[in-house]
């Protein structure tokens, strides 16, 4: 057998599980992040250095187009961090489906014949290839996502920070 058919052949067993959690991470989970990160990028952005007393002005008049709502900046940030992590988890999995896949091929090794052990030392070491390449690709992604999500976290703690900082000796008093 060529490589080339080995290649295919493999797809159309263990490695097409590696596929799908790679199509299901690129076309669902990244989309889903990159859009709770700018939403929430763009709701904070205006504001975050605004004047504090103009930001809890907004805060008091929710139901104008002015206002400015909190519930859903933490819902935002919530789900952010939801697809983010989820998008970390699943790539954190794919060198272990590469190396689970190899070990799965050389346990069929029944037969010690030279031709039976170079074949499914080939067939053990495409899963591995599969699973490294996704590893490596959405590592690479990783580094622009993470950003925006640590810029979002760091002004929305700084939000909510200044907010304390103002509304504490408010409400003490009361």
């Amino acid at each position: 057998m060529n490589m080339f058919s080995i290649i295919l052949e493999n797809l159309r067993g263990y490695d097409l599980l590696i596929f799908f959690l790679a199509l299901f991470n690129f076309l669902y989970i990244l989309p889903r992040v990159k859009q709770t990160a700018l939403a929430l990028e763009q709701r904070l952005q205006p504001t975050i250095y605004a004047p504090i007393e103009s930001i809890l002005r907004m805060i008091r008049e929710p139901g104008t187009e002015k206002g400015f709502d909190l519930h859903l900046l933490r819902d935002l940030r919530d789900r952010q961090n939801h697809f983010f992590h989820l998008h970390l988890t699943i790539n954190s999995l794919f060198p272990l489906l590469g190396i689970l896949g190899t070990v799965i091929a050389l346990l069929r090794l029944t037969d010690l014949d030279d031709a039976v052990i170079l074949l499914n030392f080939t067939r053990a070491l495409t899963s591995t290839f599969w699973g490294l390449i996704f590893a490596i690709l959405f590592k690479s992604i990783d580094g622009f996502i993470f950003a925006k999500v640590d810029e979002n976290e760091a002004d929305f703690n700084l939000l909510i920070n200044r907010i304390d900082m103002k509304t504490k000796g408010e409400y003490d008093e009361a």
